[in-house]
């Protein structure tokens, strides 16, 4: 998303809470516009997303760190240098057995799939379709992709541990609630729900 674009979308958003939830807005005062990371190649940023599953931030940073070293070494990330490398190789880097044989699937579906490469012709609902069909990626893995790689602007992910925490943290919203719960409250930030996301995780991250 263009940087013109990302102001526009900001200033919309701040726009939008004035009048549909003063809570958050006053938390996104607090932050400011967040910057946003590059946006890594789609089968790149697939990859760390299987990396970083069920683990801390800190290990998660770690594994990527020496994974992307190795991939370096090996001429860059790409599905061919997956397939080649032996599972000893890549389980010396810290990933796991099963983390191995899902960015294995992944590069195979990669080099099978043309239709993978087009992903941002998809609309949000047919993204999380077609990526959850390969193995090791589930629905939050493809929300990730969407919010973070592609930037649509109105991804929401209910299931999210961090969002689930902010929610309680700000709205009292009982971290037991249901997935239709958190779908129905979140109307309030739509169609800006990314946006919403993000300003969630930054509340835990300025407390914790």
């Amino acid at each position: 998303m263009h940087i013109h674009r990302m102001n526009e979308l900001h200033a919309a958003f701040i726009a939008h809470l004035s009048h549909e939830d003063p809570i958050l807005l006053r938390e996104v005062e607090r932050h400011g516009e967040l910057p946003w990371l590059p946006v890594r190649p789609y089968f790149d940023a697939l990859c760390f997303a299987i990396v970083g599953q069920q683990l801390s931030t800190k290990a998660a940073a770690t594994i990527a760190r020496r994974f992307e070293a190795w991939a370096e070494g090996c001429g860059g990330l790409k599905p061919d240098v997956v397939l080649y490398a032996a599972v000893s190789e890549l389980r010396t880097l810290g990933l796991s057995g099963q983390k191995v044989s899902y960015i294995v699937a992944l590069a195979e579906a990669w080099n099978t799939r043309p239709d993978l490469r087009r992903l941002e012709q998809l609309e949000d609902e047919e993204v999380i379709k077609t990526l959850t069909a390969i193995k090791g990626i589930g629905e939050w893995t493809a929300q990730m992709f969407l919010l973070f790689t592609l930037r649509r602007p109105d991804v929401f992910a209910p299931k999210d541990l961090g969002i689930k925490k902010a929610m309680k943290r700000l709205y009292d919203l009982p971290m037991a609630s249901s997935d239709c719960t958190r779908i129905k409250f979140s109307g309030r930030w739509k169609p800006y729900r990314s946006l919403a996301c993000r300003h969630l995780w930054q509340v835990l991250d300025a407390v914790d």
